[in-house]
């Protein structure tokens, strides 16, 4: 019976059934009520899938592909920090043409390399002469790193914001960058966007003149900083144990009180638009603040004094990172309820514009 084998058996289970109704009332002895069985039956047949069937067997609906792009992840750790897409996503019109299948980000030699989500190694070694790690994420994504190296084998496991390997030489830009490319694993190599991974679609680079010589300190209103020292703990040098791991963003840390805020807030946030918030970066230890310092020169704070060395600070995605959008609105609106600020440096007329950048403040 081929295909139709699952429908077939239903169908005449429905007859069987049909024929013990109609002999227990005693009306199934004239040709007429035997020759409306079959017609009844035969219609099965055609027609009829049972639940089982439709679930496991032919091709997908519009409506549940739909829902699967939906609840496509946009929360990840971003594979280096304060991450800076230098070339976009541009896929060709066709697999043979060609076109730009991934997104530049702006990283050097050396860097760490993070996991953006729990999975494993799937691959790791060259390709056309230059370093790759590939991985296998939990949500059945393929991610790209190149140039890149490891030192895990294939099929070893590691969660969010681990360190699987490092940032290499080489590569095709002209500037010092990472490559990254994604495509689901179940689709024959058919190339996604990985910035929507992140929640972030672009990114803003402010002209040097803007950026002033000291990052604002903290004052204690929303015009000012919201983060600042706190438990004798120095800047970048805060203990994981005095931190806590967000629940919405796996990977990034913030001081206890400040994650369960913000957990909350990105639960809002979720019933209004529909995914959580994703965070590029919270809190960002000594090492990286050296790191960035390296990669951006006076774009970045002097290790030591960053905003986010103090596990208060987040940088955001998700349409927050621009202003004027609805969720950018939305988070000046409602924000201050769970105890977040845009501090006014960042704001659209401050000293440093920075849409994507909010502080806690501890107000709820």
């Amino acid at each position: 019976m081929g295909l139709h084998a699952p429908m077939s058996l239903f169908a005449f289970d429905r007859l069987r059934l049909l024929f013990r109704l109609r002999t227990r009332r005693s009306h199934l002895g004239s040709p007429e009520s035997l020759l409306l069985a079959v017609i009844i039956a035969a219609a099965l047949v055609v027609t009829t899938t049972p639940p089982e069937a439709s679930a496991a067997s032919g091709p997908v609906s519009t409506t549940a592909q739909s829902g699967s792009q939906r609840s496509a992840p946009t929360n990840w750790v971003t594979p280096v920090p304060a991450m800076e897409t230098i070339e976009a996503f541009d896929p060709p019109d066709k697999p043979w043409l060609k076109g730009h299948r991934g997104i530049d980000v702006l990283a050097l030699e050396g860097e760490p390399l993070r996991a953006p989500t729990g999975g494993t190694v799937r691959f790791a070694g060259p390709v056309a002469g230059v370093a790759t790690v590939s991985i296998l994420t939990e949500s059945d994504h393929v991610l790209t790193f190149q140039p890149a190296a490891t030192s895990l084998k294939k099929g070893e496991s590691f969660t969010a914001g681990e360190q699987i390997g490092t940032v290499g030489s080489g590569g095709h830009c002209q500037r010092s960058c990472l490559h990254v490319g994604a495509w689901p694993a179940a689709s024959d190599r058919r190339y996604v966007d990985p910035g929507k991974f992140f929640g972030q679609e672009q990114s803003a680079l402010l002209p040097l003149s803007r950026k002033p010589a000291k990052e604002p300190k903290g004052g204690g209103d929303s015009t000012t900083s919201g983060a600042g020292a706190w438990g004798g703990h120095s800047n970048g040098r805060i203990p994981a144990s005095a931190m806590c791991q967000l629940n919405t963003a796996p990977g990034q840390m913030l001081r206890c009180d400040a994650q369960a805020a913000f957990d909350r807030l990105s639960t809002a946030f979720e019933a209004r638009f529909g995914a959580p918030i994703s965070v590029t970066d919270a809190y960002r230890d000594y090492a990286t603040q050296v790191i960035l310092k390296r990669r951006k020169g006076r774009m970045a704070a002097t290790p030591g004094t960053s905003n986010h060395g103090w596990a208060l600070a987040v940088d955001l995605g998700s349409g927050i990172n621009s202003f004027g959008t609805a969720q950018h609105q939305w988070m000046r609106a409602n924000a201050p309820k769970f105890g977040w600020i845009h501090p006014g440096w960042a704001r659209q007329t401050g000293s440093l514009p920075e849409p994507w950048h909010w502080e806690f403040y501890g107000h709820e």
